[in-house]
Protein backbone atom coordinates (compact mmCIF):
# COMPACT_ATOMS: atom_id res chain seq x y z
CA UNK A 1 0.00 0.00 0.00
CA UNK A 2 2.85 2.36 0.68
CA UNK A 3 4.14 1.92 -2.88
CA UNK A 4 0.79 3.07 -4.27
CA UNK A 5 0.73 6.06 -1.91
CA UNK A 6 4.26 7.08 -2.89
CA UNK A 7 3.44 6.65 -6.60
CA UNK A 8 0.27 8.79 -6.21
CA UNK A 9 2.23 11.52 -4.44
CA UNK A 10 4.98 11.50 -7.11
CA UNK A 11 2.42 11.55 -9.96
CA UNK A 12 0.49 14.40 -8.27
CA UNK A 13 3.76 16.32 -7.80
CA UNK A 14 4.72 15.82 -11.48
CA UNK A 15 1.25 17.00 -12.60
CA UNK A 16 1.48 20.08 -10.35
CA UNK A 17 4.95 20.98 -11.68
CA UNK A 18 3.72 20.52 -15.27
CA UNK A 19 0.67 22.72 -14.69
CA UNK A 20 2.81 25.38 -13.01
CA UNK A 21 5.24 25.50 -15.93
CA UNK A 22 2.35 25.62 -18.44
CA UNK A 23 0.67 28.51 -16.58
CA UNK A 24 3.94 30.40 -16.17
CA UNK A 25 4.75 30.16 -19.89
CA UNK A 26 1.22 31.31 -20.72
CA UNK A 27 1.54 34.37 -18.48
CA UNK A 28 4.97 35.33 -19.79
CA UNK A 29 3.86 35.33 -23.44
CA UNK A 30 3.45 38.84 -24.83
CA UNK A 31 -0.28 39.42 -25.41
CA UNK A 32 0.48 42.05 -28.10
CA UNK A 33 2.08 39.39 -30.26
CA UNK A 34 -1.27 37.66 -30.66
CA UNK A 35 -3.62 39.23 -33.22
CA UNK A 36 -6.82 40.46 -31.63
CA UNK A 37 -9.94 40.28 -33.77
CA UNK A 38 -11.38 43.76 -34.25
CA UNK A 39 -8.25 45.38 -32.82
CA UNK A 40 -9.25 48.89 -31.75
CA UNK A 41 -5.87 50.60 -31.84
CA UNK A 42 -5.92 54.34 -32.35
CA UNK A 43 -2.47 54.94 -33.83
CA UNK A 44 -1.76 57.79 -36.26
CA UNK A 45 -0.63 56.98 -39.77
CA UNK A 46 0.86 60.41 -40.55
CA UNK A 47 1.19 63.96 -39.32
CA UNK A 48 1.77 67.30 -41.02
CA UNK A 49 3.58 70.30 -39.52
CA UNK A 50 2.31 73.79 -40.50
CA UNK A 51 -0.86 72.30 -41.96
CA UNK A 52 -3.15 74.35 -44.26
CA UNK A 53 -6.34 73.22 -46.01
CA UNK A 54 -8.53 75.43 -48.18
CA UNK A 55 -12.18 74.77 -48.98
CA UNK A 56 -13.81 76.27 -52.06
CA UNK A 57 -17.38 76.23 -53.37
CA UNK A 58 -18.48 75.05 -56.83
CA UNK A 59 -17.53 78.43 -58.35
CA UNK A 60 -13.99 78.19 -56.97
CA UNK A 61 -14.49 80.90 -54.36
CA UNK A 62 -12.82 80.42 -50.96
CA UNK A 63 -15.22 79.27 -48.23
CA UNK A 64 -12.69 78.48 -45.48
CA UNK A 65 -9.02 78.12 -44.65
CA UNK A 66 -8.02 75.69 -41.90
CA UNK A 67 -4.52 76.11 -40.49
CA UNK A 68 -2.79 74.31 -37.62
CA UNK A 69 0.70 74.02 -36.18
CA UNK A 70 0.32 70.24 -36.53
CA UNK A 71 -2.31 67.85 -37.87
CA UNK A 72 -2.23 64.17 -36.86
CA UNK A 73 -4.42 61.73 -38.86
CA UNK A 74 -5.94 58.55 -37.39
CA UNK A 75 -6.90 55.97 -40.05
CA UNK A 76 -9.10 53.76 -37.84
CA UNK A 77 -11.87 56.39 -37.64
CA UNK A 78 -10.62 58.92 -40.26
CA UNK A 79 -10.34 61.74 -37.71
CA UNK A 80 -7.54 64.24 -37.26
CA UNK A 81 -6.16 66.01 -34.20
CA UNK A 82 -5.17 69.66 -34.63
CA UNK A 83 -2.66 71.60 -32.53
CA UNK A 84 -3.33 75.36 -32.33
CA UNK A 85 -5.93 75.46 -35.13
CA UNK A 86 -7.00 78.68 -36.84
CA UNK A 87 -10.09 78.65 -39.07
CA UNK A 88 -11.00 81.51 -41.38
CA UNK A 89 -14.55 81.31 -42.74
CA UNK A 90 -15.77 83.42 -45.67
CA UNK A 91 -19.42 84.37 -46.31
CA UNK A 92 -20.71 86.70 -49.01
CA UNK A 93 -21.22 90.24 -47.73
CA UNK A 94 -19.48 89.59 -44.39
CA UNK A 95 -15.95 90.06 -43.17
CA UNK A 96 -14.08 86.79 -42.56
CA UNK A 97 -14.68 85.04 -39.23
CA UNK A 98 -11.50 83.91 -37.45
CA UNK A 99 -11.65 81.07 -34.90
CA UNK A 100 -8.70 80.02 -32.74
CA UNK A 101 -8.21 77.33 -30.05
CA UNK A 102 -5.62 75.21 -28.28
CA UNK A 103 -6.65 72.02 -30.07
CA UNK A 104 -9.29 70.59 -32.33
CA UNK A 105 -10.68 67.40 -33.89
CA UNK A 106 -11.64 67.08 -37.54
CA UNK A 107 -14.61 64.74 -38.05
CA UNK A 108 -14.50 61.92 -40.62
CA UNK A 109 -14.94 63.42 -44.07
CA UNK A 110 -13.61 66.79 -42.92
CA UNK A 111 -17.00 68.56 -42.80
CA UNK A 112 -16.87 69.49 -39.10
CA UNK A 113 -14.22 70.65 -36.65
CA UNK A 114 -14.58 70.57 -32.86
CA UNK A 115 -12.41 73.29 -31.33
CA UNK A 116 -11.46 72.82 -27.66
CA UNK A 117 -9.56 74.83 -25.08
CA UNK A 118 -9.49 78.62 -25.00
CA UNK A 119 -11.68 78.99 -28.09
CA UNK A 120 -11.82 82.55 -29.42
CA UNK A 121 -13.99 83.69 -32.33
CA UNK A 122 -13.42 87.12 -33.86
CA UNK A 123 -16.14 88.35 -36.14
CA UNK A 124 -16.50 91.62 -38.03
CA UNK A 125 -18.81 93.07 -40.63
CA UNK A 126 -17.75 94.13 -44.08
CA UNK A 127 -19.94 97.24 -44.13
CA UNK A 128 -18.86 98.80 -40.82
CA UNK A 129 -16.42 98.48 -37.94
CA UNK A 130 -18.91 96.65 -35.70
CA UNK A 131 -17.91 93.17 -34.74
CA UNK A 132 -17.26 91.08 -31.72
CA UNK A 133 -15.22 88.50 -29.90
CA UNK A 134 -16.69 85.34 -28.41
CA UNK A 135 -14.84 82.98 -26.06
CA UNK A 136 -15.77 79.47 -24.94
CA UNK A 137 -14.16 76.14 -24.12
CA UNK A 138 -15.74 74.11 -26.98
CA UNK A 139 -17.12 75.05 -30.38
CA UNK A 140 -18.27 72.88 -33.28
CA UNK A 141 -17.84 74.46 -36.71
CA UNK A 142 -19.44 73.13 -39.88
CA UNK A 143 -17.00 73.88 -42.67
CA UNK A 144 -19.39 73.09 -45.50
CA UNK A 145 -22.81 74.73 -45.64
CA UNK A 146 -25.85 72.71 -46.62
CA UNK A 147 -26.42 75.13 -49.51
CA UNK A 148 -22.99 74.69 -50.97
Amino acid sequence: MQIFEKAAIIITFIIMVGLSIWLQLGLLEDPKSQPIPGDSRHDPDYYVENFTATGVDETGQNRYVLEAERMVHFPDDDTALLDKPHIIQYKDGLAPRHSYSDSGWVAPGGDEVLLTGNVRVIEGHATNDAGGVMTTEKLKIKLKDNDG
